[in-house]
Formats: structure tokens, sequence, C-alpha cells
């Protein structure tokens, strides 16, 4: 008798028909959802989603295999495109977080590199004059030592203890904890 309804309601779909077939068929179908999501607020939309869209194919829906059939059938395929959906949700986050991540990290590292380069500069102007100029001319012009005592008219060994005294001193105070600044 359940084929003779369903093959009745294959055939023409009206307000009586639709309404026996979701009678018959809705609680099913939820329970069959929610054991395949574990989410009943999803399994409730699914199951509406198929009764919404036999409806709106009333007059043109024409099924060639048994209702039950066809039902079960189209929830599993919204089942499947829901985890497909909701996979590409989740990957969708996790790369925006991932750049942004990213982002957060690149920026927080340019910040403390010009912390740390303010910081040294504060250092390198605490330094007496001549241990500034070898050290300027050494680390930001790119002068060898023996260019740094033709310029300064130096000889090359004082150079080499005015760049090793600078040095020492910059080494002393970036080792220290920040709080000892």
């Amino acid at each position: 008798m359940k084929n003779n309804r369903d093959d009745t309601l294959l055939n023409k779909i009206d307000d009586v028909s639709f309404r026996a077939l979701f009678d018959q068929y809705w609680k099913r179908l939820v329970a069959f959802c929610q054991y395949h999501t574990n989410d009943d607020e999803v399994a409730m939309d699914i199951v509406q989603d198929i009764f919404c869209s036999i409806w709106k194919r009333k007059d043109s829906l024409r099924i060639e295999t048994n209702m039950e059939h066809y039902l079960f059938r189209a929830a599993r395929m919204k089942i499947t495109d829901h985890y497909r959906e909701k996979f590409k949700k989740e990957n969708h986050n996790r790369c925006i977080s991932e750049n942004f991540c990213e982002s957060i990290n690149n920026t927080e590292e340019t910040i403390l590199h010009k912390d740390l380069d303010h910081y040294v500069d504060g250092l390198v102007n605490r330094l007496p004059c001549r241990c500034k100029q070898v050290y300027t001319l050494s680390r930001n012009s790119g002068l060898s030592i023996p260019e740094i005592a033709k310029q300064l008219v130096l000889s090359e060994k004082t150079v080499e203890a005015h760049l090793t005294k600078a040095l020492r001193f910059l080494k002393t105070y970036l080792i220290q904890q920040p709080n000892e600044k």
C-alpha cells in the first residue's frame, strides 16, 4: 500500500499529496540527517530544503523511483554538500587566520627591529666622539679599517682599538635585560 501511495505522489503533487508526503517522511528524514550531521538545526534545514525543492518543482518533477529512496538519496546528497561547504569554510578561515597571523608577526618584527635600531642609535650617540666616528664609518658606511684610518688620518691599530671599544660597549648594553636599559 505504501508503494501505491508513493506512486500517486510521483505522478502529481498537489497540496494534499505534498502534505501526505511531508507527514510520512519528515521525522525519518530529520532523524537520518541528525545522525549524519550531529546538528539538529542543520538536519532540519536540509530536510526543509528537500521539501521546498520538491514543492517548487511540483509541476515539472518526474520521479522514476520509489519516493522513499528518492528522498533519502536527496538527503545524502545534501549532507555531502553540507560537509563540502563546511570544509571549504574551515579551509578558507584557516588560510585567512594564517595570513593574518603572518601579517601580525611581520608587523611585530618590523616594530621590534625599528625599536632595536633606535636603541642602538641611542647607544652609539653615547660613545666618545672618535669611537662614534669609527663605528659609524665601519657599520653604516661599510668602510674597511684601512679606509677609515686613511679618512680620519689615524693608524689602523687606533681604528681597531676604537672599533673594539665601540663594539664592546654596544654588546654590554645589548645583552642586558630590556628593563635594565
